[in-house]
């Protein structure tokens, strides 16, 4: 009963078609034109190869004719376009064309030469899709290794190309294996095809794809996939009206009937697959069929069994002619030889560019072997300049540096100069009213007037105090003067450090101005008092806080001589304790320091200051001194034209 429903919706579903095969070619030519128009206009070679491919979407080689008309079409592209990819599958389309119809001689001819064109092109996609196409002529004729061999190649193609036209490769490996007798490996690469078209829809040349499974489930006896695969396979080719994919379906599903012993029902669609392609172009699709048939009618009707005797024989002569066969085997053997001609030619291209390279690399050895000689010999000649040089450069680097100590120290004493100046007159002035005071005392007591004597005596002893506070004050200057000067004696000791910055600061500032005396800044201080005595050398740090401030008031003052009045510098020293230390932070609104030099300015000798107004040694030897003289850190924040903000971090 189950065998009887499927052949009646067999039957249904061939029967209840409702599109005429003149409308559907007509839809295909619509299709291929569109994509004719889309390739004249692609320049990018993968997307055009795609659109070649996807002329086998619409099902146009169902139609030997259209395939022909499609070939004039893309030959005409290529002459007019110089197009090497529309040359290549115009051949193919003539090529499959050909095969179609049963000439498999031509075919085979006009495939080696798209093969060929594509290999020229060298894109995988277009070399992948004519390898496919000229497999198919092997697996028509049942030689299944040298399918399968094409096949594996043209897959090896799409997969390097990323590309889902490998299902084409996939389809027909599974059909090969499926001729061979190995219907796992068939099932896997279906199945496989399958899976990479989910998403595609629907077209006729997809209907062998579910004809082939439904057959291999038929050898495996699984009849509801026998009957789900076949049911696809039958609405694909039918929607197309093409007689070859009704023809291939046809005989898969008669192949089954004749595997269950229901010998009518087999009968019955080998005279479908007879009559859907006699008086076609394909009419070389008959052969098996009617074979088929001419074994069924041999012992029931005499007649019949002579009519499909002479289908077949008509078809097979046609086919597989002694003259046929050989033409095949010598074009099977050109093709096979025009490929061991390029793989000598590239075997002899590298062995060609392996002697170029030996022999360029002798040359080069041999001529760097006499450069090395020459130079062993120049270095020998060139040892004692260096040594001397070498000597010289540390003179004057020892110069530069003691130059850049000489420069510190001017500033220091330009500073404490104007410093030391300030108690010295307040000293001056009073012991010159003291002078005056004495006499006038002296006076009162010859006067007999005791007491203005005893309030002049008073003045005095005021005065004196006054003096005796400015004397200690310019004491205090001058050993801290000569605490910043002479050489460090190497032992670190607890300093102030808010002390000894805000010294520094005003040493700095009025050392700027005993140069300039137009220049005044803004000063500001922050200095947090809960910083304990730090363990430092106190004569390097204070010439490295000496010089940051120096360069703080060269960069406002620099500024202050562009934008004039507008412009108040300001110079702020800030101390704070941080998780890695005490830092000391002296910012300006100066000029900052440029992006394009801040990784360069503690290198020796880099200075942004015009020549002759810097040796470029003070950040370098200020960052020596805090990096390795006291285990800190001397970093910068800046933004050009706004500001600059150096910061020393030492650990406590």
């Amino acid at each position: 009963m189950r065998n009887k429903f499927f052949l009646f919706f067999f039957f249904m579903a061939v029967c209840c078609s409702v599109r005429s095969q003149e409308n559907i070619v007509e839809q295909i030519q619509l299709r291929c034109d569109s994509i004719l128009n889309l390739l004249v206009k692609e320049q990018d070679e993968d997307k055009k190869a795609d659109l070649i491919t996807s002329f086998y979407g619409t099902a146009i080689d169902g139609y030997p004719q259209q395939l022909l008309s499609l070939s004039h079409k893309l030959l005409a592209i290529a002459k007019q376009n110089n197009d090497i990819y529309a040359e290549s599958a115009a051949i193919s389309a003539a090529g499959q064309a050909y095969r179609l119809t049963g000439n498999y001689v031509k075919a085979l001819e006009l495939h080696r030469k798209a093969v060929a064109l594509a290999e020229e092109s060298g894109n995988k996609i277009l070399i992948g899709f004519g390898l496919n196409q000229m497999a198919h002529i092997y697996k028509d004729r049942l030689e299944n290794d040298k399918a399968l061999k094409l096949y594996r190649e043209a897959y090896q193609n799409f997969e390097k190309a990323g590309r889902n036209d490998i299902w084409y490769a996939c389809m027909n490996i599974g059909v090969v294996y499926y001729n061979m007798g190995n219907y796992d490996s068939s099932l896997y690469y279906s199945t496989e095809a399958v899976n990479r078209i989910n998403n595609t829809p629907g077209v006729g040349n997809q209907s062998s794809v579910f004809a082939n499974i439904a057959s291999i489930y038929s050898q495996k006896n699984v009849p509801d996939s026998i009957q789900k695969y076949f049911t696809l396979a039958l609405d694909l080719a039918n929607s197309t009206k093409s007689p070859r994919y009704m023809n291939t379906t046809y005989v898969a599903i008669a192949e089954h009937f004749s595997r269950i012993q229901q010998y009518d029902s087999s009968a019955y669609y080998y005279k479908n697959a007879v009559n859907i392609v006699s008086g076609t172009e394909m009419n070389n699709l008959v052969l098996k069929p009617a074979k088929k048939l001419t074994e069924y009618y041999q012992n029931i009707n005499a007649d019949s069994t002579v009519k499909y005797w002479k289908v077949y024989s008509a078809a097979n002569d046609s086919l597989y002619s002694i003259r046929t066969n050989q033409q095949i085997q010598m074009l099977t053997f050109e093709e096979d030889q025009r490929k061991r001609d390029i793989e000598a030619a590239q075997v002899a291209y590298q062995n060609k560019i392996r002697t170029g390279l030996l022999l360029g690399g002798l040359a080069v050895f041999s001529i760097v072997a006499i450069i090395l000689y020459r130079n062993n010999r120049q270095k020998q000649k060139a040892n004692s300049k260096l040594e001397k040089t070498l000597v010289e450069l540390k003179q004057t680097q020892s110069q530069l540096i003691q130059s850049e100590k000489m420069a510190s120290l001017g500033e220091l004493t330009a500073g404490i100069a104007h410093e030391i100046q300030n108690p010295l007159n307040f000293i001056n002035n009073f012991s010159e009213v003291n002078a005056e005071l004495i006499e006038e005392m002296k006076e009162e007591l010859e006067a007999g007037k005791s007491k203005e004597a005893v309030n002049l005596a008073n003045d005095i002893k005021e005065n004196n105090i006054k003096i005796t506070h400015h004397g200690k004050r310019a004491d205090s200057i001058v050993k801290g003067m000569l605490q910043h000067s002479r050489s460090s004696s190497g032992q670190k000791e607890p300093t102030d450090i808010n002390a000894l910055a805000d010294e520094c600061m005003r040493l700095s500032y009025h050392g700027f101005r005993a140069k300039d005396k137009s220049f005044n800044t803004i000063t500001e201080t922050n200095f947090d008092s809960s910083i304990p005595k730090i363990s430092l050398l106190p004569q390097d740090i204070g010439r490295v806080i000496l010089n940051l401030f120096t360069n703080a008031f060269y960069s406002v003052a620099q500024k202050k001589k562009v934008l004039g009045d507008v412009y108040n510098p300001t110079v702020t020293v800030r101390t704070s304790r941080t998780a890695k230390g005490v830092a000391i932070s002296i910012r300006d609104n100066g000029n900052g320091v440029p992006q394009k030099v801040l990784d360069k300015i503690f290198q020796p000798f880099f200075t942004t200051k015009p020549t002759g107004e810097g040796t470029g040694l003070g950040l370098s030897m200020s960052y020596d001194i805090i990096t390795k003289g006291h285990g800190g850190e001397l970093k910068v924040e800046t933004k050009e034209g706004e500001y600059a903000e150096f910061i020393i971090i030492l650990p406590l």
